[in-house]
């Protein structure tokens, strides 16, 4: 029995263990964002990233932006996240603004629509593909109508582009994302993708953007 747990911590297959390490890994990354973003402006920031600024009853500076439909509010000099309701936000979403925030240039968006291997993302592009577009066109097939009412459901808003239905959200306030759907035919089966401003890059690292568009897919499919 001990010698099987030690096998575990070993080849790192103790799960609590490795969820452990992997919330401390999180935890210093904020700190190590918070500590860069105290060194900046607060004003400079949330003109940088898009975010509004607004002021507690202490009169501190509070930046406040939109992620998901969900509004988050990031204090300042504490940087500490939390939703609309006062409740912390989950320390991935803490890490999630902290990052957008810390690599927010103000780079106008481009209006041109890329594939994640194009804003630093070709060693996550292929597996990005899989879990997102083929996941979706495979869970949605020919139900176009039933799509578009998840899309709508999940904020977003139908916009002309390539294929049969295209939707666009703002999942941070300049981190646009596009899907892009084609239903089957005879000869092709239903095929869908999601793409990226080609300015992303400016806003987080492409293993971000990955996370971020794969959290919007799980959120479009079937039943959720």
């Amino acid at each position: 029995m001990g010698s099987n747990h030690q096998d575990k911590q070993l080849f790192g297959l103790n799960s609590e263990a490795n969820q452990e390490k992997r919330e401390q890994a999180l935890k210093e990354r904020c700190r190590e964002y918070k500590t860069s973003l105290k060194e900046r402006n607060p004003q400079e920031i949330a003109r940088f990233a898009a975010v509004s600024i607004m002021h507690d009853r202490e009169g501190k500076p509070v930046l406040c932006g939109e992620h998901f439909q969900e509004t988050y509010y990031i204090s300042w000099p504490e940087l500490e996240v939390t939703l609309s309701c006062g409740t912390p936000a989950k320390l991935q979403k803490k890490l999630l603004w902290l990052h957008y925030l810390d690599r927010a240039d103000g780079t106008p968006l481009t209006r041109r629509w890329v594939n994640l291997s194009e804003i630093g993302g070709l060693f996550y592009q292929q597996a990005f593909q899989g879990y997102c577009g083929d996941e979706l066109a495979e869970a949605w097939g020919a139900d176009l109508q039933g799509l578009k009412q998840s899309c709508l459901n999940q904020g977003g808003w139908e916009m002309a582009g390539p294929g049969d239905l295209a939707f666009e959200w703002r999942v941070l306030p300049r981190l646009p994302l596009c899907l892009c759907y084609r239903l089957p035919d005879e000869s092709k089966p239903a095929w869908a993708t999601m793409l990226f401003d080609a300015a992303a890059g400016h806003y987080v690292a492409a293993d971000v953007a990955a996370i971020v568009g794969k959290e919007l897919a799980d959120r479009l499919k079937p039943g959720v």
